[in-house]
């Protein structure tokens, strides 16, 4: 679905995105395209979605070049990041002048808008003006119009931003959904830990560089000179200290309240000792906790690394 080969994009003599290259595959899902503000994920949204040429490299969604290219563009819904709607329009109103945009018109415009907003669940509230929307339902309402030429490719542009807790899980749901029913959706966000909800895919940026493709595991994997810490809940914590000690793979530990932390350099080689001693009853064990295999500590090697 998507190629990019070396591509890159300037702004003058800024470098907003060095040249990249990765490939998504055809099919439903969702990948994140996670990184800080800065990070050159709008840039390479903008490559994406036929905004801006690449200033060298190529870029190819669908097997295509998409700048001025309406054969891709047609195949794709993009929501940018913030909202600009005119407060005292309505949704309704709002959506059927962009779906004329698109060139849908008649019947085919009024079942567009109803799937679209079924879709995105603002049926009985799309007939309410902007000004008296939450930020939810306006999110809701563009995405809707993002949908409404049926796109095969939906391109997110930091969706949760505003957006307050019950509001970001309802679009996740929404969102879950749609790939579901079979579209690719590209989520931009610099939320680490609510994109890894949505998807094990993802893209880091950083300083406009591609700085790891992959599941959380797989990159995590990457980093094996970074000590993995493991929290062990037990009865008798000084007791797995005892036991850990003497173990190859451990790099450090520390005591908390009821449990031990443990630093291992491969859980992998680890886990299994660690497994064997529980069943053979070495030390009292009631829980074993990951504490860094998640996005936000996977994100703060990989700085670490190309600081």
């Amino acid at each position: 679905m998507i190629t990019l080969d070396r591509a890159s994009l300037r702004y003058g003599d800024i470098l907003g995105l060095s040249p990249t290259s990765f490939s998504l595959p055809m099919g439903g899902g969702i990948t994140g395209l996670l990184g800080p503000n800065g990070a050159g994920k709008s840039s390479l949204l903008q490559l994406l979605c036929g905004l801006l040429p690449p200033s060298g490299g190529e870029v190819r969604v669908f097997g295509e070049a998409p700048y001025r290219n309406p054969a891709v563009l047609v195949r794709i819904g993009m929501v940018p990041e913030g909202d600009r709607f005119p407060a005292g329009l309505r949704g309704d109103r709002w959506l059927r002048m962009m779906g004329r945009l698109s060139g849908l018109a008649g019947t085919e415009l009024e079942s567009a808008l109803a799937r679209a907003l079924a879709m995105v669940g603002m049926v009985d509230r799309a007939h309410l003006p902007f000004s008296s929307m939450s930020k939810g339902m306006r999110q809701r309402v563009r995405l809707a119009q993002g949908l409404l030429h049926q796109p095969e490719l939906l391109v997110l542009d930091e969706p949760f931003n505003g957006l307050d807790p019950e509001a970001r899980l309802e679009l996740m749901e929404t969102l879950r959904g749609l790939a579901g029913q079979g579209k690719h959706i590209l989520v931009s966000s610099h939320i680490l830990g609510e994109v890894a909800q949505l998807t094990d895919r993802i893209l880091l940026l950083l300083r406009g560089r591609l700085l790891a493709e992959g599941s959380v595991s797989e990159i995590r994997a990457l980093l094996d000179r970074h000590p993995v810490e493991l929290r062990v809940h037990s009865g008798d914590p000084r007791a797995v200290a005892r036991w850990a000690v003497e173990e190859s793979g451990l790099a450090g530990l520390r005591m908390e309240e009821g449990a031990v932390v443990l630093s291992v350099r491969s859980p992998r080689t680890f886990l299994p000792r660690f497994q064997e001693a529980v069943s053979q009853g070495a030390f009292p064990f009631t829980a074993l906790s990951p504490l860094d295999l998640d996005l936000d500590a996977v994100f703060h090697y990989l700085v670490q690394d190309h600081a």
